[in-house]
This record gives C-alpha cells, structure tokens and sequence, in this order.
C-alpha cells in the first residue's frame, strides 16, 4: 500500500514540476490572475456597487424658490443621489415650473446619456422620489392644506414608517474586487486546468512519454491517480496564488467563514482537475485542447456568475447558475463572503462539487490513452 501511494505521489509531483516548466502556465497562473483582477477590478468599483450607493446627478431648477422643488430634492438626497455641480460628467435632471401655475405638478425632465449598469436602477429612484411627492401632496390637499406646507408635513411624524436594506454582510451587491477577486479566481482554476493540464497530458502522449511510462512497473490505476492528483497540485497553486495576491495586494475580506471557503474551492480544484483530465484523454490535437477548455470556461464562467454579480441578471440566468459547476462555486463563495452566511448553508455545493468531480474522473480514467 505505501508503494501505491509512493508511485502516486512521484506521477503527481513530477506532473507538478513539468507544468510549472512550462512558460504559458506559469503566464496565466502567476501573471495573469493579478493583471485582471487589478483592471476588471477598478472598472467594477463603480458599475454593480453603484446600484446600492450614491450616484451623482445634476439637478436644474427654476431659480425662484419652490417648496414642492425643494421637497423633491431632499427626496432625491434620502434616496441615494449626491446632487453634483453643472458640468460634472454625471446624469442631468431638468425641473421646469408648471404650466397650471404654482399649484401644478413640477415637470421633470431626465437626461440619463450613455447608458451604465446603473442607469435604470437611478430611473427607479427617481420614479420612487417623484410617487412619494405625489402621496404628500395628495394627504396634503386631502387636509385642506396649500402646498406649500409640504416641507412642514415631511417633518411631521409617521403612524408607520418601513425601514429598507440590502441583505447579506456587505450591504449592498459586490462588486469590484469583492466580485473580481473570487469571480476570476474560480475562472483562471479552470482555464488553467482545462488548457495547460490537457495540452500537457497530450504532448506526453504525443511525446510517447506515457507509453514509456506505461512500460514502467506502474499500475494503469496508479498512473491515472497520479496525472489527476498532479492537476489537482496545479489547481491548488493556482488558488492559494490568486487568495494570496488578492488577500495582500488588493486587501479582499473573505468573510468570518474561511475553512468553509477554502473547502468549496478544494471541491472546485477537485472538479477542474478531473475535467482537465477528461479534456486532456479526449483531445486529439493541442489546438483542439485549448479551444475546447477555453470555450467551457467561458461558457461556464459567464453563466455562472464569475463575470458579475448574479443578482443584477434576468431570473432565468439566476436559475441557470446553478445547473453548472461554476455556479455552485459562486454562490456557495456569494453566501459565505458576501452574505456571512454559516458554513453548513455551503455543503449542498460542496457535495455536488465533489460528486461530480468523481464522475468525471471515472470518465477520465475510461478514456485515458497512452497512444
């Protein structure tokens, strides 16, 4: 028994030797990971977070004073705006008097420009601050009041008042590098895997390495564990670089429930390494490895919420994400760092990580080839 593990254990640690030789593996498990999370990361900062926090917009308004204007811009305030200076690159709200008089509704006039990830959640805002005016105006008039007492009435207390906020430990929807960070981390694990892990095994082929190996005093079991617990050490490489730039570098909180984290990503490594074995016995050329791994992890990537936050798309996708694999990393990873959730939430995910990465590794194993 120590000499199957001993045999085991050379296959995987030289696998381990020969990928990190390799110039192209160690350009997207050492290079690459920090390079995208530091770009997609500053160009999300502002995007999904902004959703959830202040958004700068422009009011013009009639000069005169107008009690009704002047409501409408603490309701603008209390809802998330930061009202900005004439000229800021930020969108612009036009107030023109009414055409009734000064007892007439205020016309409101939004000039949004290029459209941004944020843009129809500001249309919300601004639809909730303008309905909320209409209700004050409308107890008001039902009072026998004049509109002008509307700044008056606002101070007056609620019999009933509904307190609203984002769920989960952060507040608000990830973003930046808190979605970067995990989101690329779980994409690279797979690309590297699915890419570098099969081309490598196809050129020992192509190489007649494993027919040399083959001829060894090595069982057939013992080799295919070795090659899979090789890319299972390559996947955890790149995992434990990629939380270790994003944890020092780019300061990520991963949240009170690390074992449980590093847990799920040991499920992920185990399912990637399986797949990259699968992918790797399967190919029948080095250009069709690559393509193939790098269309399942973008397809994969995309559908299961490591590109965005998954609560920003259509229901459908939300429901989709956890038919894939990536998917049940994300939002196992989603609950535990975003929403601080406890750790057994997360052994669905980790269950069907590891189920399915048995699979495929028998799957594997069935149609490794030496030759």
């Amino acid at each position: 028994m120590h000499s199957i593990f001993a045999n085991i254990w050379f296959i995987a640690r030289n696998d381990l030797l020969f990928a990190l030789k390799d110039r192209a593996t160690l350009l997207w498990l050492v290079l690459m990971p920090p390079v995208f999370f530091f770009f997609i990361g500053n160009m999300t900062a502002g995007g999904f977070g902004a959703m959830m926090s202040g958004s700068e917009i422009v009011v013009e308004a009639p000069a005169e004073n107008d009690p009704k204007t002047d409501r409408f811009l603490d309701l603008l305030t209390e809802g998330g705006f930061i009202l900005a200076e004439a000229g800021t690159n930020a969108p612009t709200l036009r107030l023109s008097p009414s055409p009734n008089g000064a007892d007439g509704p205020v016309v409101a006039t939004f000039v949004a420009g290029d459209p941004t990830p944020a843009t129809e959640f500001e249309v919300l805002r601004l639809r909730r601050a303008a309905l909320t005016l209409q209700a004050e105006l409308a107890t008001i008039a039902a009072r026998g009041e004049a509109p002008s007492t509307v700044a008056a009435f606002a101070k007056e207390r609620r019999p009933l008042t509904v307190e609203i906020e984002a769920a989960g430990r952060l507040g608000r929807v990830p973003s930046g590098f808190e979605q970067t960070i995990p989101g690329i981390l779980v994409m690279f694990t797979m690309l590297v895997l699915l890419t570098s892990g099969g081309v490598l095994l196809l050129m020992e082929r192509e190489q007649g390495m494993l027919r040399r190996l083959a001829s060894a005093p090595l069982s057939r079991r013992e080799i295919v564990a070795g090659k899979w617990l090789g890319r299972m050490l390559l996947a955890l490489a790149q995992i434990g670089f990629a939380m270790l730039v994003g944890t020092l570098v780019f300061g990520m909180d991963w949240g009170p429930s690390l074992p449980a984290i590093l847990l799920i990503l040991l499920g992920w490594a185990a399912f990637c390494a399986s797949l990259g074995l699968l992918v790797g016995s399967l190919g029948r050329s080095q250009g069709e490895v690559a393509g193939l791994g790098m269309l399942l992890t973008m397809i994969m990537a995309a559908l299961g919420g490591a590109w965005w936050p998954i609560e920003v798309t259509p229901t459908w996708m939300q429901t989709l994400q956890m038919v894939v694999p990536t998917g049940w990393t994300m939002d196992a990873m989603h609950r535990l760092v975003s929403f601080g959730d406890a750790p057994i939430t997360a052994l669905p995910h980790l269950a069907a990580l590891l189920i399915a990465a048995i699979a495929i590794a028998g799957l594997a194993a069935k149609y490794f080839r030496f030759d």
